[in-house]
């Protein structure tokens, strides 16, 4: 019985997937006109473009998923048992054992998935325009990826081998260990993770700079320097971010946004702030920490309870806590509109906030729909769909609450 229930939950999180792909494509394609906010900046050119850039990615993502399903469960039922059983004729020491299991893992996993990686960056990113990216620097990425999980990686999981095999109760030491090194990841990622992959050069001394400065010191965020990324190097999208805690927390702007008009770009600099001043950045870390400690303690209790030796004849307990982690995994996909309803409700305040520190919400309007065209999004994304996967409100979306709330303001 517990057999079938594990197995709906993996295959059925598939099928949802792709039933709401199909939900948001037919949707999207349904819809002829451009809505009128829109129609001063987006042509008919670029509505055709978007929905059929929405359309390869979909129809991409149907087979890429379908493979994933194959493979999770070849691994389920033959190779993670197989794996398991080599390992353990390789060597006797339990911590040796498990990280070359999830070495030997990884690294299959990865020659898998490298077909779709490069069909989705040199075909389809390519053929939109966005993709800048060359073989060198693709493959560069992957050794350098692979060189920081192996260093990162390998005393953590270690750590983690050692916990479950010598604590029968270990479910919250193994939570300790997990966020502790989360929070690390988030101090050390801006500057020492993020700068082997792009460069990060101060924006130049300039009427920008100083605004942005401005912006920060009156709302009390102590910023060092504001980065420009060479994200120009991989795609001609655009973004910007705040990253780091405490002296590594620093703003980011990619390259590709600096010929956006300089109200544009501040905009999106007081809506970054915007997460800082209204705490959504602690609320955030608070329920990441909530998150997993009860996503460990459910894994914890499957991995005592369920009967996994007895259905895929597995024994080692850093496999058994594997197969936990899927199970747990996937009845976890089915409450993400419920946290992504959390970060949407976040971005709606940052962009009250950049709306209120600027005293219009027009430049950052503008940015949106600058950003629409551009990154050639989906106009029109099915209901159910953002209400599922939408970590930020649809672009439009944000506009119209940005457009109520300067009519509600002068309305006062």
């Amino acid at each position: 019985m517990f057999l079938w229930i594990f197995l709906i939950f993996i295959i059925g999180k598939e099928i949802v997937h792709a039933y709401l792909s199909w939900r948001n494509l037919k949707y999207a394609t349904s819809h002829k006109e451009i809505p009128d906010i829109l129609k001063d900046i987006i042509t008919e050119e670029n509505f055709k473009k978007a929905k059929s850039y929405l359309k390869d990615n979909t129809i991409f993502g149907f087979i890429s998923q379908a493979f994933d399903l194959v493979i999770t469960l070849v691994f389920l039922f033959f190779l993670y048992p197989y794996i398991e059983n080599f390992v353990s004729s390789i060597t006797s020491s339990f911590v040796l054992q498990g990280l070359l299991f999830f070495a030997i893992s990884g690294l299959i996993n990865l020659i898998l998935s490298l077909p779709f990686q490069i069909y989705d960056t040199f075909v389809i990113e390519q053929k939109y325009g966005f993709n800048t990216m060359t073989v060198k620097t693709f493959i560069l990425d992957i050794i350098k990826s692979i060189i920081i999980s192996v260093i990162l990686g390998t005393p953590i999981l270690s750590l983690l081998l050692y916990i479950i095999k010598v604590d029968p109760n270990f479910w919250w030491k193994f939570a300790l260990v997990v966020i502790f090194f989360e929070v690390f990841m988030i101090y050390i990622y801006p500057v020492l993770i993020a700068p082997l992959f792009n460069k990060f050069i101060p924006l130049e001394e300039g009427e920008l700079k100083n605004k942005i400065m401005e912006i920060a010191d009156k709302n009390g965020f102590k910023i060092s320097n504001v980065f420009i990324m060479d994200a120009s190097r991989r795609t001609k999208k655009q973004n910007a971010y705040l990253t780091g805690l405490g002296k590594t927390r620093r703003v980011v702007l990619y390259d590709t946004i600096l010929s956006y008009p300089q109200e544009e770009i501040l905009a999106i600099f007081a809506h970054e702030l915007g997460h800082h001043k209204k705490g959504h950045i602690t609320k955030s870390s608070i329920l990441s920490i909530v998150f997993y400690v009860l996503y460990i303690y459910l894994t914890f209790l499957v991995y005592k309870k369920a009967p996994f030796t007895q259905y895929f004849g597995i024994k080692k307990e850093f496999t058994i806590l594997l197969y936990s982690f899927m199970f747990i995994s996937s009845l976890f996909y089915f409450i993400t509109p419920l946290v992504n309803a959390i970060s949407r409700r976040f971005e709606y305040e940052a962009d009250k906030f950049s709306a209120e520190i600027l005293n219009t919400p027009y430049p950052l309007i503008n940015a949106l729909k600058r950003l629409i065209k551009e990154n050639l999004s989906n106009i029109y994304p099915d209901p159910l769909f953002r209400t599922w996967y939408y970590s930020h409100p649809a672009p439009v979306e944000r506009i119209y609450s940005l457009l109520t709330l300067d009519k509600e303001a002068k309305s006062k």
